[in-house]
């Protein structure tokens, strides 16, 4: 007879609310999918050729693995947390050497007509290593030991992606500093990431004017730490503090000039540029932007109504069905549709957090919040990027654009955490 263990498993309980929210966004995802692929006649055929019929496939999929997990025993994804790690990392190494290149990112294994992205996986095998690292017995999020241990798990897939030229995959690990202030993480490491960001921007602003870094950078902060040194000429430690923060910053200059000029294509800078409002290219790398700013303004309050976009239907915006889907979206069911689909969005990622908090165990905790930060990662970037906020750096929308790798990712991200889930329910 099954023990009381396996009879639990039989009778699996996820949180209804966030598989009905799951289930919805697929759902319209799906929609949106056949809309911006069937052409200006649509009729519904189950043809491999048409890139509706394969999402129906990888939804398929995508079903078998939760109910693979579903009838898991939830401590299995906690044993093997560094095993899942291990394989994907591999997985994002193998695809270097025997990978096929996909718009210019060497980050795709090709079956026949059939491509798998490792490093979506790679997010799952992540978190669930993050998660295995800070759950175990006696490790706490505090010194320099820990938070380096801590920083290389997801830094470490992070360089093999970037390795790949697949850029906008890249930067989603950096959704894990998110998960690492949730549990500890001093403040100023985001004020510092902040300072960052606005030092990378105003030097590829110099570069692009080809105004020169010493003087627009090196001797203002120079002089603004001479000021501070004297200020605070009587602490050692605080003049400590800010020599190496002025060194640090030009270091940082210096290697965002270098990456700048030598590392990136040049499709890539002129992206950031236009972007940034320091290049047009309206018939060039501009294209996609604009006619995707067209096609979301075009659908006004109400939207032109399910499969009546002119701008989706006539395929104005390359890859809609994919990275630029939200387009979609926006002319077919307008401000009132953007709305609501935010608010579905928007709420499982709030019930996320939810159980996240509700966690008996920090692996729990961990994972439920890796899996929050990196859908709040891909839903800002990307409906930033479609409107002109953001670079162009190709990620998909989580449950809702088409691709498999992405779809059964973020299926076995979500789902795992809600299998995890379990262990609180049984505890209650």
């Amino acid at each position: 007879m099954p023990t009381a263990r396996n009879r639990k498993n039989l009778n699996p309980k996820l949180d209804f609310i966030a598989v009905m929210l799951f289930s919805v966004l697929v759902l319209f995802g799906f929609l949106n999918i056949y809309s911006a692929s069937s052409g200006t006649q649509p009729v519904f055929q189950l043809s491999m050729k048409q890139v509706y019929t394969k999402q129906l496939i990888w939804m398929a999929g995508a079903f078998l693995l939760i109910v693979l997990v579903a009838f898991s025993n939830p401590n299995f994804f906690e044993f093997t947390g560094y095993i899942f790690y291990g394989i994907t990392v591999v997985l994002c190494l193998a695809v270097l050497f025997v990978g096929r290149k996909v718009s210019g990112a060497q980050s795709w294994f090709g079956f026949g007509g059939i491509g798998i992205q490792p490093s979506e996986f790679a997010k799952f095998g992540t978190a669930l290593a993050l998660a295995k690292f800070l759950g175990t017995y006696g490790v706490r999020f505090k010194g320099w030991k820990n938070i380096g241990i801590s920083l290389a798990i997801f830094l470490i897939p992070m360089a093999i992606v970037l390795k790949q030229n697949d850029t906008g995959s890249a930067l989603v690990f950096l959704s894990f500093f998110l998960v690492l202030y949730r549990e500890g993480l001093p403040g100023y490491f985001l004020l510092g990431a902040v300072w960052l960001g606005i030092l990378a921007v105003l030097t590829i602003v110099l570069l692009a004017y080809k105004l020169s870094l010493i003087t627009w950078i090196v001797i203002p902060l120079t002089g603004i730490a001479l000021l501070l040194l004297y200020l605070f000429r009587k602490s050692r430690f605080w003049m400590g503090i800010i020599v190496g923060f002025v060194l640090f910053s030009w270091v940082f200059t210096r290697l965002v000039s270098f990456t700048y000029k030598t590392v990136l294509y040049d499709y890539q800078r002129d992206r950031i540029e236009i972007i940034l409002g320091l290049k047009k290219d309206d018939k060039g790398v501009g294209f996609n932007l604009i006619q995707s700013k067209i096609a979301i303004g075009a659908g006004r309050w109400t939207g032109r109504g399910f499969l009546e976009g002119t701008q989706t239907k006539m395929g104005f915006v390359p890859e809609q069905h994919t990275d630029f889907i939200f387009c979609t979206i926006g002319e077919e069911w307008g401000f009132a549709g953007v709305l609501l689909f935010l608010a579905v969005y928007l709420g499982l990622l709030f019930r996320l957090v939810m159980l996240a908090e509700r966690q008996t165990t920090n692996f729990g905790r961990v994972l439920g919040y890796s899996v929050t930060s990196i859908l709040f990662f891909h839903l800002c970037i990307n409906i930033g990027m479609t409107i002109g906020l953001v670079p162009i750096i190709g990620i998909p929308l989580p449950f809702v654009s088409f691709g498999g790798s992405s779809l059964w990712a973020f299926t076995l991200l979500l789902f795992t955490f809600l299998k995890v889930d379990e262990r609180r329910l049984s505890y209650a």
